[in-house]
C-alpha cells in the first residue's frame, strides 16, 4: 500500500475492469464484484491488491504471496497458489505497468513537488508544516505542505522539502538539497546538492516504446547517517528504498530504487547501485565500484575500487575486478598477465 502523504490512489477498481484494460483472461467464474484497492509486489501484497509474475526465479515468492490477484502467463499458472485469482497475459510486466498507471495517473507526469501555498504562508514555509523547537530555516528554502521537522534541525538555503516529508531532530540539510517522498531520522547530515526521493528509473520496455512505471515507494533514511554532496537516491517502485542507521555515503553516489543498505556501511565516491541491490551490514564499497540489480552483498564484504559486482556475494570476503572475484585470485590473474606480456615489444 502506497503512502497517502505522497501518492494519490485512484482506485479501487473491479477485477473485471482491470482485466479488460489489458485484454487479459480471468481464471475462474466468480470474478464479478471483486474489488482491487492497490498494486503491490509479490512479497508485500495483501488480499485486495494485484501483483504480477514474469520471472521464473521468483516462483518461491509467488507460491507464498497473499495477493488477491496476479497477472501471469498461462504457462506459469501451476506455480500460483490455489486461492489466488489469475489474469492471464502474454506480457505480465507490460500489463502490470498499464494497471499501475490506472491506479496512479498523477505519477506518470509529475505536477507538483511541495504543494506550497504562497498566499497564506510565510518566508517559504507552508502554513501546514510542523516545525519543532529550534528548527532553523535559511533564506530561500521551501518547506512544503504537511512537512514535519524535528527539533534543532537546520534546513539550508535553497533546499526544497517536498510535501509530506518527515525529518527528525538534530539533522542538517545542506544548500540546494531536494527531498521528496522520504522519511528521514535523527542526527542525519545531507550535504549540498543531493537529491533524495525522485523517481526510480522504471520503464517497461517493448518494441513499440517504453512505458513509464509509476514509482510509488518511499525513501526511508534511518538515524546517524551522512550523505555526501550531489548524491541521488531514488524512491522505491512499490517497496521502499532503505538506508539503515550509521551508514556513511561519499559524494556523487547513485542508489537506485528498492535498494536496501544495511547498518554502518561505507560507500565511497561515484559508486552506483542498480535497482533492488541489498547491502548487508558493514559492507564497504570502494570508489567507482558498482553492482547490478537484484543481488545481495553479504555482511562485512569489501569491494575494491572500480570493481563490478555481477552476482550475489557471501559475507566477510574482499573482492576486486570485473567480473568480480576474490581479491587474491584477482591479484594472481593480474600477475599472470604481466608475466605473459613481459618482454614483448609493441606490435604495429
Amino acid at each position: 500500500m502506497s503512502d497517502p502523504r505522497f501518492f494519490k490512489n485512484s482506485g479501487p477498481f473491479d477485477l473485471v475492469e482491470i482485466s479488460s484494460l489489458i485484454e487479459g483472461e480471468l481464471s475462474g467464474n466468480d470474478n464479478q464484484n471483486i474489488s482491487i484497492a492497490d498494486i503491490s509486489s509479490l512479497k508485500l501484497a495483501t488480499g485486495n491488491e494485484v501483483t504480477f509474475f514474469q520471472d521464473i526465479s521468483y516462483k518461491a515468492d509467488l507460491s507464498e504471496t497473499n495477493a488477491g490477484a496476479c497477472i501471469i502467463k498461462k504457462e506459469h499458472k501451476a506455480y500460483a497458489p490455489e486461492n489466488i485469482r489469475l489474469i492471464y497475459s502474454k506480457n505480465p510486466y507490460i500489463d502490470f505497468t498499464k494497471i499501475s498507471q490506472l491506479f496512479y495517473p498523477d505519477e506518470i507526469l509529475p505536477k507538483n513537488t511541495t504543494r506550497f501555498d504562497k498566499e497564506s504562508s510565510l518566508e517559504g514555509v507552508d502554513k501546514s508544516a510542523s516545525l519543532s523547537e529550534g528548527v532553523f530555516i535559511e533564506k530561500g528554502a521551501i518547506i512544503g505542505a504537511d512537512v514535519v521537522i524535528g527539533r534543532d534541525t537546520v534546513i539550508s538555503s535553497n533546499a526544497v522539502i517536498g510535501k509530506g516529508v518527515q525529518i527528525g531532530s538534530k539533522s542538517f540539510i545542506g544548500a540546494n538539497v531536494t527531498i521528496t517522498h522520504s522519511i528521514i531520522g535523527n542526527c542525519t547530515i545531507i550535504h549540498q546538492g543531493s537529491s533524495i526521493g525522485q523517481d526510480g528509473f522504471g520503464f517497461a520496455m517493448s518494441a513499440s516504446g517504453h512505458i513509464k512505471i509509476p514509482q510509488v515507494g518511499r525513501v526511508i533514511i534511518k538515524n546517524n547517517i551522512e550523505i555526501g554532496a550531489n548524491c541521488s537516491i531514488d524512491r522505491g517502485s512499490m517497496n521502499d528504498t532503505v538506508i539503515k542507521s550509521g551508514t556513511k555515503i561519499d559524494n556523487m553516489v547513485h542508489i537506485a530504487h528498492n535498494c536496501i543498505i544495511g547498518k554502518n556501511c561505507i560507500i565511497a565516491g561515484m559508486v552506483g547501485l542498480a535497482g533492488s541491490t541489498t547491502l548487508e551490514d558493514f559492507v564497504v564499497m570502494g570508489a567507482k565500484s558498482g553492482a547490478v540489480g537484484h543481488i545481495t552483498i553479504g555482511k562485512g564484504s569489501q569491494i575494491a575500487a572500480k570493481a563490478g559486482v555481477s552476482k550475489s556475494l557471501p559475507p566477510g570476503k574482499v573482492w576486486a575486478g570485473f567480473p568480480i572475484r576474490e581479491i587474491n585470485l584477482w591479484k594472481r590473474d593480474i600477475s599472470s598477465i604481466r608475466r605473459l606480456s613481459k618482454g614483448r615489444k609493441n606490435e604495429k
